[in-house]
């Protein structure tokens, strides 16, 4: 009787067992989390590298369909907004990416879309950014916006210009602004930017508005793709040691980028950093020659 009652208690566990087994799932999770995190960051990275050389390939397509030209620019004078694919104005337009949606070489809006973003207004169909790419109106400010940007100006860092204001009559992709002034310039698009002029230009990237929208995405820099088709990473350091101390911006005007300007911009910051943000892409540029 007594050897059958010590047989049934050795059949479970102690409460000091139980803890030390709680003990070891604790630590090893604690181990096997952090791996799993940088595994699950560094396939979404990928995955966005995938992405920018998928957009890429539409322009290639595009341009050989366009006598060599791209679909580049930004909304207005803001070299901010240059990931507006559509706006609703009292009619419909579709700037710089919304071309390639309307010339229907968009197999699958994802791929316009980091997987990394967690602003609702810059993820695919999410709150605030439904995927009404016909008419966005009741998203955020009435746009449709991509998860990228778009470079706003060519090779010469001339800006290439959608119209801000109320869209004249009709619908359809409306082209770069002709005849737009932007500091005391007058600016004519005709024809787009050709692909063979850009040479190794970078031409899409992950949104650098600031260094809080670079950390929440990728935490340690983003990605570009160029107009040869290939992508890669960029460290944000760069960002802090690498930026021209000059630009002519919109290609005309001499201005200073102070040491550390990329580091003052903020999420309110918007028209008043169009140099800094040329800047940007002219650092991108070298990288890419």
């Amino acid at each position: 009787m007594v050897l059958q009652e010590i047989s049934v208690r050795r059949k479970g566990f102690t409460l000091v067992e139980l803890l030390v087994v709680i003990g070891i799932i604790a630590i090893l999770i604690s181990i096997i989390l952090p791996s799993l995190n940088k595994a699950r960051a560094a396939a979404a990275r990928a995955q966005c590298l995938s992405n920018l050389r998928s957009i890429m390939q539409m322009q290639h397509i595009y341009a050989s369909e366009n006598k060599q030209q791209i679909t580049l620019g930004t909304l207005g004078a803001d070299y901010q907004t240059s990931y507006i694919m559509a706006r609703t104005s009292g009619d419909v337009r579709w700037p710089g990416f919304g071309v390639l949606y309307k010339a229907n070489l968009m197999k699958s809006p994802t791929v316009f879309y980091c997987p990394s973003e967690n602003r609702s207004y810059h993820q695919f169909n999410a709150e605030q950014n439904l995927w009404k790419p016909d008419d966005p109106t009741g998203n955020l400010n009435n746009f449709l916006r991509a998860g990228y940007f778009l470079r706003p100006c060519d090779a010469k860092y001339k800006p290439v210009l959608w119209y801000n204001g109320a869209p004249g009559p009709g619908l359809g992709p409306a082209p770069p602004v002709d005849n737009q002034s932007v500091a005391g310039q007058t600016f004519v698009w005709k024809p787009y930017p050709r692909l063979s002029n850009m040479k190794r230009a970078a031409m899409v990237a992950d949104i650098f508005t600031n260094a809080q929208r670079i950390r929440q995405r990728h935490e340690k820099g983003f990605n570009v793709a160029y107009a040869d088709g290939s992508a890669e990473w960029v460290d944000r350091k760069t960002l802090d040691n690498d930026l021209p101390t000059n630009v002519l911006l919109f290609g005309t005007k001499s201005t200073a980028v102070p040491a550390g300007a990329f580091n003052t911009l903020t999420e309110t910051t918007s028209t008043n950093n169009d140099h800094i943000m040329q800047a940007v892409w002219e650092m991108l540029d070298r990288r890419g020659k």
